[in-house]
């Protein structure tokens, strides 16, 4: 039963009783006031408290697919919030923001850090589009995200993260989906396949995390 339920009804019954007392004598309105405070009263205690109503959460209101649209705040290389909602890209795993890569005539370099500035130059203050896929991972809605593209068309930042060679193909999720943007970015030495690195899920010690080495 809440504080403020249990109480509030006293009061008016302790109102009553300082106004008969205040008056200086007992009048018939007196005391059916005094008597209709303490029905008022004793009722209270027999009423079942009603549950305070449950705030629907906005990552549980995208659970059904339903688009999410406006401008991002960019967390790190396929992490992004709109609005209240955090959003974890689909089937793409991006170099953590502590991770370090080495590369030829650089002894090494914030390749983390480099990922997230890859994915605020791709989405270049434009609004982006998340369509989750239903699914969720460490309370953050999973999604594919995109930009509109400047002649027509859309930028599907996943697939573009993996071409930057910042990000990697999850074959787990994606079900390789973005395979061939990986294969591009290795064979152009884009991003971190310049030089020597290590996979994002070995990085947090989750080796095949992904389904793979």
């Amino acid at each position: 039963m809440s504080q403020r339920r249990s109480v509030a009804p006293w009061v008016a019954v302790i109102a009553a009783v300082a106004a008969l007392l205040g008056a200086g004598q007992i009048t018939d309105a007196g005391l059916e006031r005094l008597a209709r405070a303490a029905w008022q009263a004793i009722g209270s205690l027999n009423e079942p408290e009603r549950p305070a109503a449950r705030r629907a959460s906005p990552r549980a209101a995208h659970s059904d697919g339903t688009p999410l649209a406006g401008h991002a705040r960019i967390i790190d290389g396929d992490t992004l919030d709109i609005g209240e909602t955090r959003i974890r890209m689909r089937g793409i795993d991006a170099l953590e923001h502590d991770q370090r890569c080495s590369r030829p005539g650089d002894s090494d370099y914030e390749c983390g850090k480099l990922a997230r500035d890859a994915l605020v130059v791709l989405i270049r203050g434009a609004a982006v589009t998340c369509v989750p896929d239903g699914s969720e991972t460490y309370g953050r809605v999973v999604a594919t995200c995109s930009v509109p593209k400047a002649g027509g068309g859309v930028v599907d930042l996943n697939a573009a993260m993996v071409r930057s060679g910042l990000a990697f193909d999850c074959a787990r999720f994606s079900g390789r989906l973005y395979a061939d943007e990986e294969s591009a970015a290795k064979r152009a030495k884009s991003g971190a396949w310049a030089g020597r690195f290590d996979f994002p899920w070995v990085h947090r010690g989750r080796a095949n995390a992904c389904g793979r080495d």
